[in-house]
């Protein structure tokens, strides 16, 4: 099985060469690499120059946004598996051989994903989440977390016939909404086993801007079904989680 890997990126020079290396240094070698960047003016296309030879396609150029990226990188794949993997997030060493061999064994589910660790700007680890097995209205109710990681998440193109695959309409919850779609009309299927380690920063998009994510997200659950009183949830964000006082 060929495995496709995308990694949308916009001035993350910080993280970039230790994501590459991630997926360039995997145990299992038929992998077509992907870099989309957004136009990045911090040192990120000297680092993926250095790395050109061995990517299928890289661009540097303005885009819409997060989703947009991921779909132009998902137009240039032809792995039987693809994935994501931002720009600050990093793979575990035989991640793709756990998902290959898992693939292998359940050809017929939609999404693989496993368990994920968090990590600080300098890699040490924060906390190393078990992840479970989630569904449809698990998702709905609560969200991804703490049982479905984005890093840790990997796609089967012969069952995933959605185009586009992400909603270019969304910026922070796309990964969500996707699986909830997968959840309901497809199917996902979690392996005990690290696959990634998730970055956590004060430049990140889910840390610098909760408030919009957050509002994405009840936007999302309302059109799958589930009715909250949003205007009441932003009043205690803003009062309580992301006042500055």
């Amino acid at each position: 099985m060929k495995v496709s890997i995308v990694t949308p990126s916009f001035n993350q020079a910080k993280f970039l060469e230790e994501t590459i290396l991630s997926v360039l240094n995997q145990t299992y070698k038929d992998i077509e690499y992907i870099i989309i960047d957004g136009g990045s003016t911090d040192g990120s296309i000297d680092i993926i120059k250095k790395y050109e030879s061995k990517l299928k396609y890289w661009v540097s150029e303005k885009d819409d946004g997060q989703s947009d990226a991921i779909n132009k990188g998902f137009e240039k794949c032809s792995g039987e598996i693809f994935a994501y993997l931002n720009s600050d997030d990093v793979l575990e060493n035989d991640a793709v051989e756990k998902v290959v061999h898992t693939f292998h064994q359940n050809n017929t589910t939609a999404v693989v994903y496993g368990k994920c660790s968090t990590i600080d700007e300098k890699g040490a680890t924060i906390h190393t989440h078990q992840g479970a097995q989630a569904d449809f209205n698990w998702l709905l109710s609560i969200g991804m977390l703490p049982k479905v990681f984005q890093p840790a998440c990997f796609f089967n193109k012969n069952i995933i016939l959605r185009k586009p695959f992400f909603r270019n309409d969304l910026h922070y919850v796309m990964d969500y909404e996707f699986m909830l779609y997968a959840s309901k009309e497809l199917s996902i299927y979690f392996i005990d086993q690290p696959l990634a380690k998730y970055r956590v920063h004060s430049s990140s998009k889910t840390t610098s801007q909760s408030i919009l994510m957050y509002e994405e997200k009840m936007k999302i659950q309302a059109e799958y079904g589930l009715n909250t009183n949003w205007r009441w949830i932003k009043h205690l964000l803003n009062k309580y989680l992301f006042s500055k006082n």
